[in-house]
């Protein structure tokens, strides 16, 4: 048996991910030459340029896929490039060179009239099995094995019977779908990446590298660092601020994680609960405004919501989720003994904010221009150059070797991003041109029963289950693809909420066991096994299931209702997240009883309800639970005051 599991271990090691290199030598020098023109072209891009979709994917396309071969090995036994690599980046080049010097047959196409020649078909091939590599490499089995099943139903389809069966696809027209149209690799996902995506990955990287990073952390520790559990507080509040620019999860975790997990660990807190509580804070990036992440522009595409709209609507549901966890890292400190932070990081508000005022010129910019109504690619690429200018107010200063740092590491960041909505793409072409769509609309309504909570439940499910080792811009792309569907078509939900739905649900993916990438990144740094930080993340962050089915029935939430109803369902979301969390966490001055935390269940459960009859009584129900032991004792009768002081139980130190 055991004999079995190495084999499969070591077969999972060659066809699974590749080894991320230190780049250095001729291979440094190539990618950051690429990088800074990448870099310069994207800023006129969002300046000034309007380019067909074709040439803008291409020209993204040309420089991140031959970064990726040139940077993630072909598996992790191999630990250096090989000749491989560098035929597979050249002929990403070549074929992305074809793609741009063709343009006018795409300019001119007409789906079912303009023949596809035999050299697009070759084009078309190369870039799909080259995304397919690059996938592999960047992202590993997970999203590989999804779109491996995908292409092989292609042609098995028709040879299959009941539901699965298709009729035949021909060669070309799988390659005008997935090359030539903007239903595949070319589609939405793409544009994103290569537009969104990219210049507000940029806007983070700029501002950490001019010491908005220090800014983030220092104002947090100073609200935050002489409370109880300091650190653990100053985690979720700088990692949530930091997280709501840069929107992915791992690169917030690499960032913040080196500074705030030590501090944690220092100050009493065990390895697997610092990194837990770093993954969790930092995959809430993509519920708070003002950026959000690369999935809200998706739902940008693919909802036609305006970009400010959207960020509006996440508004309170990111204030929720966040004092979610604050509320739990609370508990827990109290639980574990944890402390203040330590004195010599302790710091005043007035001197953060005097160190580090430039810093916050960048952020107004951004805020101001997307309120304004600017396109968001004109806007981050506006806060960009705004951050180099402000980088010379302090001493971390953006010279030219800096630059062209924060120019390599951008798209080096968005390597994994681009190979993931490119693969994205090739499985949204996938499902448009078998049907799939309707008929997994077909087998959900048949497990559900035509319900609807059966139905969110279950789609949660499949959501969580793609998030095992795809990024969340493609969980999302693959809920869009097999979930709104049934969610706005056959349910008649509106488009806002089902969409937000399938955008959170996509962002807890990152702490979802067993593949919980954002946990792997906080374990590494904190010496602590990947798989038990899973669980205490998703553990603390049990509000960020919760928070996507009540904004179902209370929409007021995602403010799509008159202001009284926005008030009221803020209102209970704070109850409800109270309840939640106390009752999942177990522990306020003293152990909480089983009895007692079934009650803040089934209350919590109640608020659900978008009956006001049911709704109400529930929430006063949850209300005189939680007074029982967050009220001061002045304000409780004589029998709740000897009980508490009766059950307390000494913290741990």
């Amino acid at each position: 048996m055991a004999s079995r599991l190495q084999k499969f271990s070591r077969l999972l090691d060659l066809v699974g991910e590749g080894n991320r290199l230190e780049i250095r030598g001729a291979q440094k020098l190539l990618i950051q030459a690429a990088s800074v023109l990448l870099t310069g072209y994207m800023l006129w891009f969002a300046l000034l340029g309007r380019i067909d979709v074709h040439v803008q994917g291409a020209i993204f396309l040309g420089v991140m896929l031959p970064v990726t071969f040139l940077s993630i090995t072909l598996n992790r036994r191999v630990q250096r490039l090989i000749w491989l690599d560098y035929v597979f980046a050249v002929l990403s080049v070549i074929v992305c060179a074809y793609f741009i010097y063709n343009r006018e047959f795409y300019i001119n196409f007409f789906e079912g009239l303009t023949p596809i020649p035999p050299r697009e078909q070759a084009a078309g091939i190369a870039l799909t099995m080259l995304t397919f590599e690059a996938c592999r490499r960047a992202i590993g089995i997970g999203l590989t094995s999804v779109l491996t099943v995908l292409l092989l139903f292609v042609p098995l389809g028709p040879l299959l019977s009941g539901l699965l069966h298709h009729a035949v696809i021909p060669l070309d027209y799988f390659v005008t779908m997935q090359t030539v149209t903007t239903n595949g690799i070319f589609g939405a996902p793409l544009q994103v990446a290569a537009g969104y995506a990219f210049l507000f990955v940029l806007f983070g990287t700029f501002f950490h590298f001019s010491g908005g990073g220090r800014l983030l952390f220092e104002v947090s520790a100073a609200v935050t660092g002489r409370m109880t559990g300091g650190p653990s507080k100053a985690c979720v509040v700088s990692s949530g601020l930091y997280g709501s620019l840069s929107g992915s999860p791992v690169a917030d975790v690499s960032t913040t994680g080196p500074v705030t997990i030590p501090l944690m660990k220092r100050a009493g807190s065990s390895s697997v609960r610092a990194a837990a509580t770093e993954a969790a804070a930092s995959s809430g990036g993509a519920f708070l405004p003002p950026v959000m992440g690369a999935v809200a522009f998706l739902m940008v595409e693919y909802t036609g919501i305006p970009y400010r709209d959207i960020l509006a609507s996440a508004l309170m549901v990111g204030i929720l989720y966040y004092g979610s966890l604050f509320l739990a890292v609370h508990l827990e400190a109290k639980r574990e003994g944890e402390g203040m932070l330590d004195a010599e990081r302790l710091i005043s508000l007035n001197n953060a904010l005097r160190r580090n005022w430039y810093s916050l010129i960048p952020l107004a910019v951004l805020i101001y221009f997307l309120l304004a109504g600017y396109s968001p690619i004109y806007v981050a690429a506006v806060a960009t150059g705004c951050t180099l200018i402000t980088s010379w107010f302090g001493p971390s200063r953006i010279g030219p070797k800096r630059f062209v740092d924060a120019c390599t590491e951008t798209v080096l960041r968005m390597s994994s991003l681009t190979a993931a909505v490119a693969a994205a793409g090739v499985v949204m072409g996938v499902i448009a041109l078998t049907g799939l769509e309707g008929k997994f609309t077909l087998l959900l309504m048949g497990l559900s029963g035509g319900l609807l909570i059966p139905t969110l439940i279950l789609a949660a499910i499949v959501l969580v289950l793609l998030g095992m080792g795809m990024p969340t811009p493609a969980v999302y792309v693959m809920g869009v693809a097999l979930l709104a569907p049934v969610l706005t078509g056959v349910f008649g939900l509106p488009m806002l909420e089902s969409h937000l739905f399938l955008l959170y649900f996509s962002c807890m993916s990152a702490i979802t066991p067993p593949v919980a990438v954002a946990c792997f990144a906080a374990g590494a740094i904190a010496d602590a096994r990947p798989m038990a930080v899973a669980v205490h993340a998703s553990r603390l962050a049990i509000v960020g299931f919760v928070l996507p089915f009540y904004l179902i029935f209370h929409p007021g939430v995602v403010l799509a209702a008159p202001w009284a109803g926005i008030l009221l369902d803020f209102v209970l979301g704070m109850v409800l997240v109270a309840a939640v969390t106390t009752a999942t966490i177990g522990f306020t001055d003293r152990r909480l009883g089983l009895v007692y935390r079934l009650s803040l269940m089934v209350a919590a459960v109640g608020i659900f309800s978008p009956e006001l009859w049911v709704t109400l009584p529930a929430a006063a129900l949850a209300l005189v639970l939680l007074g029982q032991e967050f009220l001061p004792e002045k304000f409780l009768p004589e029998t709740c005051v000897s009980r508490r002081a009766g059950s307390t139980v000494p913290a741990k130190r």
